[in-house]
C-alpha cells in the first residue's frame, strides 16, 4: 500500500472516530429535516385555505342574497363581496419561504379601490421580518458554512497543537496533499448531508427531477466546495487555531451577514421609492376628498377615462353607486404614476440583487431558491401585476350592470372572471448559479499559490509531543 492510500485510512478512521463532529453532522441532518418537514406543513396548510376560497365565496354569495332583496341596488350587494385571489405554492416553496412570510399566498379582492387592497400587506411586522423565516434555505446557506468551519478550522494548525507537526513533515507525501485529504473527506461528509437532505425533500415533497433539480444540487456542492476552498486558502497561512477560527467566522459574518445588509442598504438609497403605506393613504385622501366635492368633479374626469359610460345619467344631487365606485377608481388614478415608479424601483433593487450575487456566494443560493420556489421579488411583482390586470376585469363585468341600474337578481356569481396566475413556478436562474462558479473558480486560481506556500514548509526531525502547559505544575515538589 502507497504512503498516501495509507495516510488516507488513518484519517478516513480518525474522522469515524470524531464523535462530537458525528453529532454535529446528524444534527444538522436532522435540523434540515425538520426544516423540509415544517416547510412542507406550512404550504399544506396554505393549500387548504386556498382551497376553501371558492366554498367561502359561495356561501358569502348566499349570505348576501339572504339578507337582500333580489331588486335591492346592486352596489351595495358589491360593496361587501370579496372576490378570492391566489398566489399558489409549487413543490419548491416549502424549501424556502422568501417573501412568503411578509405577503400572503391568499387575498380577497373587493370592487373598491385597488391601490388600499394590494400594498396594506406592505405593513409588515417588524419583529417578525427580523427574526425571519426557518427554512431549508436558512439551514443551506447559514448553518452549513458554520459546520464545515467547525469541522475543519485546525486542519492544518491541529498538528502544531498537538506537537505532531514535525512527524507529519517529514513524511514522504506532500502536506498539500495531506490537507487536501483531509479537507476531501470532511467535504464528502457535508456533501453526503446535504444530498440527503435534497433526496428526502424529493421523496417528502414529490419535487420533479427536473433541470431546477440539477441545478440546485450543483448549487448546493458548489457552496459547500467554495467554503472548503476557503479553509484551505486560510490554512495555507499557517497561523494557529485561533486565528484560523475566528478569520473564517470573521468571513462567514462578512459574507452571510454583513455585506449582503450593506447591499441592501445600498440599493434602498440608490433606489427610494415611496412604500405601500403612503401610497395606501394618497389613494385613501384623494378618494375621500371626493366626498366633499361636486359630483362633477369625479364623474367629469372617470368618463373621460372611461368614455362609454359618459352618456348615462349620474344623480347629482344625492348619493349614487355608480358615483361612489367612480370615486374610488380615480383614487386609483390619483396614485398611477407613484404606483408605476414604485413597481420599477422594486424592478430596480431586484437587478441589483442579481448583480450583486455576482460577487456574494450566500445571496445567488438564496435567490436561486428563491427563484425556483416562486418567492422571490419578481414573482411577487408579477403576481401583483395579475391582480391589477384582475381587478380591471372586474369592472369591466359589473360597471354594465352599476351603469345601467340592475338589481341584485341581475348578478349571476358564476360569470364572474376568476383570478389565475401562472407565474407560482419559474425556471433556473441562471446568473446566481454563474454567479456561484464564477467565484468558485476565482478561488480556484489562487489554490495553486496556496499549494507553494504550504509544500514550502522545512521538513523538520520528527520530535516528542509538547507536553502541556499544567504538566510542570503535577510534578513540581512542594519543599520539605
Amino acid at each position: 500500500m502507497s504512503p498516501f492510500l495509507a495516510w488516507a485510512r488513518l484519517e478516513l478512521r480518525q474522522l469515524l472516530r470524531a464523535r462530537v463532529l458525528l453529532v454535529a453532522a446528524s444534527v444538522l441532518l436532522a435540523t434540515g429535516v425538520a426544516a423540509i418537514v415544517d416547510g412542507a406543513a406550512r404550504v399544506a396548510a396554505e393549500r387548504e385555505v386556498i382551497a376553501a376560497l371558492e366554498p367561502a365565496l359561495r356561501e358569502q354569495e348566499s349570505y348576501l342574497r339572504k339578507t337582500h332583496a333580489p331588486n335591492d341596488d346592486l352596489g351595495l350587494v358589491l360593496y361587501y363581496l370579496a372576490m378570492p385571489i391566489a398566489h399558489e405554492p409549487n413543490a419548491w416553496t416549502a424549501l424556502s419561504t422568501g417573501l412568503r412570510d411578509v405577503h400572503p399566498y391568499s387575498r380577497h379582492l373587493r370592487f373598491i379601490g385597488l391601490v388600499p387592497q394590494l400594498y396594506q400587506t406592505d405593513i409588515a411586522n417588524p419583529l417578525k421580518q427580523l427574526a425571519g423565516s426557518f427554512d431549508y434555505g436558512f439551514a443551506l446557506v447559514f448553518l452549513v458554512p458554520l459546520f464545515i468551519i467547525g469541522a475543519s478550522y485546525d486542519v492544518r494548525s491541529r498538528d502544531d497543537d498537538l506537537g505532531t507537526e514535525s512527524l507529519v513533515c517529514s513524511q514522504p507525501t506532500r502536506l498539500s496533499r495531506l490537507l487536501a485529504l483531509r479537507l476531501g473527506l470532511r467535504a464528502a461528509l457535508v456533501s453526503a448531508v446535504a444530498l440527503a437532505l435534497l433526496a428526502f425533500a424529493v421523496a417528502w415533497l414529490g419535487l420533479p427531477l427536473d433541470a431546477r433539480a440539477g441545478a440546485f444540487a450543483l448549487a448546493s456542492l458548489a457552496y459547500i466546495a467554495l467554503w472548503f476552498v476557503a479553509v484551505f486558502l486560510v490554512a495555507s497561512l499557517r497561523r494557529s487555531s485561533a486565528w484560523n477560527a475566528i478569520a473564517l467566522v470573521g468571513a462567514w459574518m462578512a459574507f452571510c451577514v454583513l455585506l449582503p445588509a450593506l447591499v441592501n442598504l445600498a440599493i434602498l438609497t440608490a433606489s427610494p421609492a415611496r412604500g405601500g403605506v403612503e401610497l395606501t393613504l394618497a389613494q385613501r385622501q384623494e378618494m375621500n376628498a371626493g366626498w366633499d366635492r361636486p359630483k362633477r368633479a369625479t364623474l367629469d374626469p372617470f368618463f373621460a377615462r372611461r368614455p362609454e359610460w359618459a352618456s348615462t345619467p349620474v344623480p347629482e344631487d344625492r348619493f349614487s353607486w355608480p358615483w361612489y365606485y367612480a370615486m374610488h377608481e380615480m383614487g386609483d388614478a390619483h396614485v398611477a404614476r407613484e404606483v408605476d415608479a414604485y413597481h420599477a424601483a422594486l424592478a430596480r433593487r431586484e437587478r441589483w440583487t442579481e448583480r450583486a450575487a455576482f460577487a456574494l456566494p450566500p445571496l445567488a443560493l438564496q435567490l436561486l431558491l428563491d427563484r425556483m420556489a416562486g418567492t422571490d421579488m419578481a414573482t411577487e411583482l408579477a403576481f401583483r401585476d395579475s391582480i391589477a390586470a384582475y381587478h380591471e376585469q372586474l369592472k369591466q363585468h359589473v360597471y354594465p350592470l352599476l351603469f345601467n341600474g340592475k338589481g341584485l337578481d341581475a348578478f349571476d356569481i358564476d360569470a364572474v372572471p376568476r383570478h389565475r396566475f401562472a407565474g407560482a413556478g419559474q425556471p433556473v436562474q441562471v446568473s446566481a448559479l454563474a454567479g456561484l462558479l464564477g467565484v468558485l473558480a476565482l478561488l480556484g486560481v489562487m489554490i495553486p499559490q496556496a499549494v507553494r506556500r504550504i509544500d514550502a514548509t522545512p521538513r523538520k526531525e520528527a520530535r516528542a509531543p509538547r507536553a502541556p502547559w499544567f504538566a510542570g505544575a503535577l510534578t513540581r515538589k512542594e519543599p520539605s
